[in-house]
């Protein structure tokens, strides 16, 4: 990351399919080569060999971090066209099966494989990273506890991931059900102080039952790699704009946060637990529900809690000039997100008379057109 506050970079991984039959595919070695000469270190495998992973360049302008996004899109769906294939930006793939898949031949990938066994097989899942510099490295842990209260309604904005292995969930982002199946996910800690969070990280690493930081799988961490809080709990939109509405919404957060240091300052257990019920709610509703409040304690519409937090922001997205891409905000909201794209595809079908697996065809199709369609 460049060493100045704020900047932002997103990291999104897709599925790879068969442009044909829809169904997964093990990534071909003359695919791999020909997305790391295009794209270059940008372009990455994933754990499963049925996914791939891309990111940004380190920015500070939304205009040009949503070209690169498309770009890179772009330039991965037309490599993937050439060889057959085809790329799906969601949580879920609506019909793919987690048996049979392998693991990306990579010693951090086997490691994680032989600890995680059929926790890492059925890991099929395609996540959107949002990566922020705060102004000041060491607040990253005091923020860590203070953003909590804002995934339930990052989570709820991104949904698409409504299907598993060939069924309708019944839920709007399955994809954080899933990944909960994991050790060291779901919210972090609330840690008090650098200090506790490094004897947390000691502890587990002298025990050796983890390597390092980065097999700290929380919806919201430190980075290891980079100076920067990373945003986890989002699924990957179909959207892309979408994508970058989202990030700099976290990143307005971010700087809010980081000026106003009595905000969300003495969250405690009782306060994390609320949080966690609103990301169950988000998990099955997506924002149709309502989320709970946590100064009131009431029940209030996703909308009303957006209007409230970006009332807010205003001098953060002044200062990032990304009044266009919160603006995408209400368009999520107005149109659904890929979840509810997805669902109302899916019901048209069924009621036009095809089956299952017919309908989910025709969402899959969908999917792998609206990824890549700018």
């Amino acid at each position: 990351m460049q060493d100045h506050p704020y900047t932002f970079g997103i990291e999104e991984e897709y599925f790879l399919i068969r442009r044909n039959a829809r169904r997964l595919r093990h990534m071909p070695r003359v695919f791999f080569d020909e997305c790391v000469q295009t794209l270059g270190e940008r372009f990455g495998s994933e754990m499963l060999q049925t996914q791939v992973e891309v990111q940004t360049a380190v920015h500070r302008c939304p205009a040009e971090a949503e070209a690169d996004l498309i770009g890179m899109r772009s330039a991965l769906g037309a490599i993937a066209e050439r060889h057959g294939l085809a790329i799906i930006a969601a949580g879920t793939h609506p019909l793919g099966f987690w048996r049979g898949q392998r693991s990306t031949d990579k010693p951090r990938y086997d490691q994680v494989m032989d600890e995680l066994q059929m926790l890492g097989q059925r890991n099929l899942l395609c996540g959107m990273h949002v990566h922020v510099q705060p102004a000041r490295l060491q607040a990253r842990i005091d923020l860590l506890a203070r953003l909590q209260p804002f995934l339930p309604l990052l989570l709820a904005l991104s949904t698409s991931s409504p299907f598993w292995m060939g069924h309708p969930t019944g839920l709007m982002g399955y994809r954080q059900t899933a990944y909960q199946e994991i050790p060291r996910s779901g919210l972090p800690p609330l840690f008090q102080d650098d200090g506790e969070y490094e004897q947390y990280v000691q502890r587990l690493t002298q025990a050796g039952a983890i390597k390092n930081a980065s097999y700290l799988w929380w919806a919201l961490r430190p980075s290891l790699a980079f100076p920067t809080l990373e945003l986890r709990i989002t699924d990957c939109c179909t959207d892309p704009r979408d994508a970058l509405a989202i990030a700099q919404l976290f990143r307005c957060l971010v700087r809010h946060l980081e000026h106003h240091p009595d905000l969300y300052r003495s969250l405690d257990a009782g306060d994390q637990g609320v949080v966690d019920e609103n990301v169950w709610r988000a998990q099955r509703y997506g924002f149709d529900a309502g989320l709970i409040d946590l100064s009131s304690n009431r029940l209030v519409p996703a909308r009303e809690m957006m209007r409230s937090t970006l009332d807010v922001l205003t001098d953060d997205i002044r200062a990032f000039d990304c009044a266009a891409q919160i603006e995408r905000l209400w368009g999520i909201m107005e149109e659904g997100s890929s979840a509810h794209r997805q669902l109302a595809l899916y019901r048209e079908q069924r009621a036009s008379g095809q089956n299952r697996t017919e309908a989910l065809q025709v969402v899959v199709d969908w999917l792998a057109a609206a990824s890549v369609a700018f």
